[in-house]
C-alpha cells in the first residue's frame, strides 16, 4: 500500500517581476503592478505530499520548516541567490521548493503545491 505523507505550511514574503534585459517601460507593461522597485507581499500557503511513512512525520515537518524559514519575511529578490538572476513566480519558487525539500531527504516528493492568493498558485508534480 502507498503511503503518502501531507504537510501544509505558511510564510510571507515580498518579490517584484522585473526582467532586466527590458526597458522600465516594457516591464510595466507587461508586469504592471507587479514590477515597482520595492515589491509587494504575499502570505504564500505551501502543500507538500511525500511517498513517506507517518512515522517520519516529525522529521518531514522539520524539513519543511528548515526550507520555508529561510522565506519566510524575506525579500525574495534580495535575499535568496536563486531569485537574484531569475524572477520568483510563484512556478519558480515551487520549483526552489523542490530542489531545497530533495536536498533534506531522499523520500520520493508526490506533489508540491504553492499559492500566493486563495485563487492564484502553481503545482510541481
Amino acid at each position: 500500500m502507498k503511503k503518502t505523507l501531507v504537510l501544509e505550511a505558511d510564510f510571507n514574503s515580498a518579490h517584484f517581476y522585473n526582467q532586466p534585459q527590458w526597458s522600465e517601460k516594457k516591464n510595466q507593461e507587461v508586469f504592471g503592478r507587479c514590477f515597482t522597485k520595492y515589491g509587494h507581499g504575499h502570505n504564500y500557503k505551501v502543500r507538500v505530499e511525500w511517498d513517506a511513512d507517518p512515522s517520519q512525520l516529525l522529521n518531514m515537518r522539520n524539513h519543511l520548516n528548515d526550507v520555508i524559514h529561510v522565506l519566510d519575511h524575506e525579500h525574495l529578490n534580495f535575499v535568496i541567490p536563486e531569485f537574484q538572476s531569475q524572477i520568483p513566480t510563484t512556478e519558480v519558487i515551487v520549483q526552489y521548493l523542490e530542489k531545497k525539500l530533495k536536498e533534506k531527504t531522499s523520500a520520493p516528493l508526490l506533489n508540491i503545491e504553492l499559492f500566493e492568493t486563495p485563487t492564484i498558485g502553481a503545482r510541481l508534480k
